[in-house]
């Protein structure tokens, strides 16, 4: 193969317009697309784009979005695995994004044009590709697009499942850029939906993400930003 296999992870409940739309942005840049739905009424039905596309139910209230992304990655890892690749991308996108076209191919191609781990699009019109080695704060506008980013899959990354809701992402870019680097990219940002709608109709998960800062400082010993 040329190129890296490509798998996209896609969590979701409720959403199934966004998601048909994240969806069909992506499902022709990628292998495969993997659904990981927690709890949709009705349940997510994948059928419309075929056999590359698969949906995985969970039952996860209140939902842990650490524990539903590693779902995801661990599924991406596995069909990988079946399909012989040695190395492979794996794009975890929140149901409510939608990507250009070529997205996969650009921020794959810069990822693995260097040392990184981790890639992820500027969404603030920069024109600088910036690799951080060092997990320390930076620029909120150079920060990881938690919604938004693309992982080598056979390094074997994982959210921390600690922080549940928020703050695991950071924790994920500040890991990745002490084993390669985190990279971000600029030229191809996403169009982002519905920023914090989940977060908004829930309080308990605003409290949650309060607990997760003080689990990530406590692990770093201070925060993001």
């Amino acid at each position: 193969m040329s190129r890296p296999y490509r798998v996209a992870v896609i969590p979701t409940r409720d959403r199934h317009q966004m998601l048909a739309d994240c969806v069909n942005s992506i499902v022709d840049q990628v292998d495969h697309v993997l659904v990981v739905d927690n709890g949709s009424q009705p349940p997510i039905d994948t059928s419309a784009w075929g056999r590359r596309t698969r949906r995985y139910g969970v039952d996860m209230d209140p939902p842990n979005i650490s524990a539903l992304w590693n779902i995801g990655i661990g599924k991406a890892d596995g069909v990988a695995w079946i399909h012989g690749a040695t190395d492979w991308d794996i794009a975890v996108l929140n149901s409510d994004v939608v990507v250009p076209p070529g997205w996969v191919d650009a921020l794959s191609g810069a990822m693995r044009s260097t040392t990184a781990v981790l890639a992820y699009p500027d969404q603030f019109d920069g024109r600088q590709q910036i690799l951080h080695t060092k997990a320390e704060p930076v620029d909120l506008r150079q920060r990881i697009t938690g919604y938004a980013y693309m992982i080598r899959g056979e390094v074997g990354l994982r959210l921390d499942e600690s922080m549940a809701w928020w703050y695991s992402d950071d924790d994920l870019d500040w890991r990745a850029r002490e084993n390669g680097g985190a990279l971000l990219v600029p030229g191809i940002p996403v169009q982002h939906l519905d920023p914090n709608g989940s977060t908004n109709a829930r309080p308990e998960l605003a409290e949650q993400a309060g607990r997760d800062r003080e689990t990530f400082i406590a692990k770093w010993g201070r925060g993001p930003h």
